[in-house]
């Protein structure tokens, strides 16, 4: 087997196997769920090419603000992201780390934007130790901020 042949395999069994991850970790039962929405700034994004066909492979790295939608300081958010295919969706991991209160961790795949991604949060600490649920993510203001519904119990 070549090996344009085996990665293309291996790309295919990966992509695969994270979005069944992704979408099994979506469909906890959230009836008696909380809510809250916050915002991740998207201005210190640093992107980093690698040069591959379509940027397959190319990264996003952030740390920035968590904010409410007035522009009230909750905390720092951070992540990076791998770009999978042309179409430009990429696998995220990423934390909200709210003052206080502690972490929320997620991982999964961004859609193509502007669509509308969910993530299932994998984790968290502090106050939020124990936590299930999932993340819907979303660019908002030309991409100047990322809306995230963490919807968690």
């Amino acid at each position: 087997m070549s090996y344009q042949i085996a990665k293309a395999r291996l790309s295919q069994i990966t992509f695969a196997t994270i979005g069944a991850i992704a979408l099994a970790g979506c469909t906890t039962n959230l009836a008696n769920a909380e809510t809250m929405t916050v915002y991740n700034l998207s201005s210190d994004d640093t992107f980093i090419q690698f040069g591959q066909a379509h940027g397959i492979g190319d990264k996003i790295i952030w740390r920035s603000a968590v904010e409410t939608e007035a522009g009230e300081a909750l905390g720092i958010g951070s992540g990076h992201c791998v770009k999978l295919d042309a179409a430009e969706n990429y696998f995220c991991s990423f934390l909200v780390e709210l003052d206080d209160r502690g972490t929320i961790t997620g991982h999964g795949i961004q859609r193509t934007e502007p669509q509308v991604s969910l993530f299932p949060i994998i984790g968290g600490t502090g106050e939020l130790e124990g936590i299930v649920g999932q993340i819907e993510t979303q660019p908002v203001e030309d991409r100047a901020r990322f809306k995230y519904v963490i919807t968690y119990q």
